[in-house]
């Protein structure tokens, strides 16, 4: 169920942009790929057009994916913290930052107390991932989006 405030913004971010927020979701390792179904429905569900990178993808071509899809947000299943992920969160920031594509918001679905949090646009717990995320995130990427758009004007 869409609260009439994210429908608003949803609203607002379509008329600025044409279309939805646009979210790329990939996992840090093979270990998070049982949660893709269950964080890219409820992205979905939250007015995010969700785009899946490939299982045993690399920082580079998730970078790469994100541009090609011209994704608003990356976002990176990152459960475990003792096991080596295959993709790493300064390996995603500096493919990013490689393409040009600082403007692309990475954060992580995971753990909260997630070492990296410092270095993300935002981590969600994936314990309690909901809908209030979505709306905090719709209304991030709209408060950006509108301060580009006034730059611009």
């Amino acid at each position: 169920m869409t609260s009439p405030e994210l429908a608003t913004n949803l609203a607002r971010f379509a008329e600025m942009e044409g279309r939805h927020p646009r979210l790329l979701l990939a996992t840090a390792s093979s270990a998070e790929e049982s949660y893709h179904k269950h964080v890219a429905t409820l992205f979905a569900d939250g007015g995010f057009d969700v785009d899946i990178a490939p299982k045993n993808s690399d920082a580079q071509s998730i970078a790469r994916q994100a541009v090609d899809c011209d994704a608003d947000i990356l976002v990176l299943i990152r459960l475990s913290l003792t096991t080596e992920d295959r993709v790493g969160v300064a390996d995603v920031i500096s493919s990013l930052a490689a393409l040009d594509a600082e403007y692309i918001k990475f954060g992580i679905v995971g753990k909260t107390d997630d070492p990296a949090r410092d270095n993300v646009d935002f981590v969600f717990d994936l314990e309690h991932l909901g809908t209030d995320d979505c709306e905090a995130l719709v209304g991030y990427i709209l408060e950006i989006e509108e301060d580009r758009v006034a730059q611009h004007i």
